[in-house]
C-alpha cells in the first residue's frame, strides 16, 4: 500500500497525543478545519510545502508522517500482522464508527480489566484506531481506500478471515453507540448473554 495512504493515521494519532481537536490543528497550520478532516478520512493530503511545517509542529521529521511504524499506545499488548490486544480500565461508554466491513461484540461482564481484541487482514488493522476517554473509549474503523459514502473493496492480501472487533468490557452493563457512515448493510443481533453483536456486510 502506497505509503501516502497512511498520512491518514499518522496525522490522526499525532494529533490526538497532542491533545489538539481538528480545529485547534487547522489553526496553528493556518487553513480550515474541513482541510484537516479531509486528511484524516483519507480523501485529501496536504499540499507539499506543508509537510515540512507539519512535521515541525508535532515534532517529528517529515520521514514519520509517511512511515510505516508509530509508536505504539504503552497498553498494546501485541503487534502481530493480523491482530491487536489492548487493555483498558473498565469501560462505561464504547462509540465504534464503522467504515469497513466487519463483525463487532461488545461483552459485558464484572472484570478488574477491560480487553479489546481485533483480528483482520493486515489493512483493516492498520486503518483502526482507538482513543481512550475517561470512563471509555472511541474507535474507528475506516475504508481504507479512503471513500466518504461508500464502500468500496479492496486488495485483503489473500487473507480470508473475517475482520473481528472483541470489546470485553469489564462491567456488568456498558453503553455502546454505533455508527455506521458508509453504506453498508448491519444486522444487530439483541442482547444475549450479556453480548452484544453487529455485522457489518455488503
Amino acid at each position: 500500500m502506497n505509503n501516502l495512504n497512511k498520512f491518514c493515521i499518522i496525522v490522526s494519532n499525532l494529533r490526538k497525543e497532542k491533545g489538539w481537536t481538528q480545529t485547534s490543528l487547522a489553526k496553528k497550520l493556518g487553513i480550515s478545519s474541513q482541510s484537516v478532516s479531509k486528511w484524516e478520512c483519507g480523501i485529501g493530503y496536504p499540499d507539499v510545502t506543508l509537510f515540512p511545517v507539519i512535521a515541525e509542529l508535532f515534532g517529528v521529521s517529515v520521514a514519520v508522517l509517511f512511515g510505516e511504524t508509530l509508536v505504539s499506545e504503552d497498553n498494546m499488548k501485541n503487534c502481530s500482522v493480523h491482530e491487536r490486544t489492548f487493555v483498558f480500565e473498565q469501560l462505561t461508554n464504547i462509540e465504534i464508527r464503522v467504515g469497513n466491513l466487519c463483525r463487532i461484540e461488545v461483552i459485558d461482564g464484572e472484570n478488574e480489566n477491560a480487553r479489546l481484541d481485533i483480528e483482520g487482514d493486515a489493512s483493516f488493522i492498520e486503518f483502526f484506531s482507538v482513543e481512550k476517554e475517561y470512563g471509555g473509549i472511541k474507535i474507528e474503523v475506516k475504508n481504507p481506500n479512503g471513500a466518504g459514502e461508500k464502500w468500496t473493496p479492496y486488495d485483503r492480501n489473500g487473507y480470508l478471515g473475517e475482520n473481528i472487533i472483541r470489546v470485553y468490557t469489564g462491567r456488568s452493563c456498558s453503553n455502546v453507540d454505533i455508527y455506521n457512515y458508509l453504506d453498508i448493510t448491519v444486522e444487530e443481533k439483541e442482547k444475549e448473554n450479556g453480548v452484544y453483536e453487529w455485522i457489518f456486510h455488503i
